[in-house]
């Protein structure tokens, strides 16, 4: 009997909706193991291109706090005193175009900072990938 071929072997046979349902099951749990997977990289990744624009934003925060309030109460006074400006007035000036060249850097670090990401597409677009193979998925199994 061993050599004889099976008719309606139980082990081969599918069992029918709750096998398929179980399949679809597991399926969708491996896909979601490996799109968070992904995600994790592409976040890795996305942190390691950032780092320096992240560092050099600390840096410059830091830098700008300390340096500037001497800088702008230096440059206010010397202004007072050069344009015979009240001192509260030429304080008021120094201070806003010290704002304005914060603002400034703050943009390009940010433009730098921005451009970091651009790896989550990949997750992305692998993601669409996976919904749409769910929904051809559940679409073709009633057929």
């Amino acid at each position: 009997m061993a050599h004889q071929t099976l008719l309606n072997d139980k082990t081969v046979r599918p069992n029918g909706l709750m096998g398929n349902v179980s399949s679809f099951g597991n399926d969708l749990a491996t896909l979601a193991t490996l799109q968070t997977k992904l995600a994790a990289a592409d976040m890795r990744e996305s942190l390691l291109k950032a780092a320096p624009a992240i560092g050099g934003l600390a840096v410059l925060g830091l830098i700008s706090v300390a340096g500037m309030t001497a800088l702008v109460a230096g440059l206010a006074l010397w202004l007072a005193e050069a344009l015979q400006l009240r001192p509260a007035v030429a304080l008021m000036f120094v201070g806003l175009g010290s704002l304005v060249i914060a603002a400034l850097g703050a943009w390009l670090c940010t433009r730098t900072f921005g451009s970091s990401f651009s790896t989550f597409r990949r997750s992305s677009e692998e993601f669409e990938r996976n919904l749409a193979w769910i929904k051809t998925t559940l679409t073709q199994s009633g057929r």
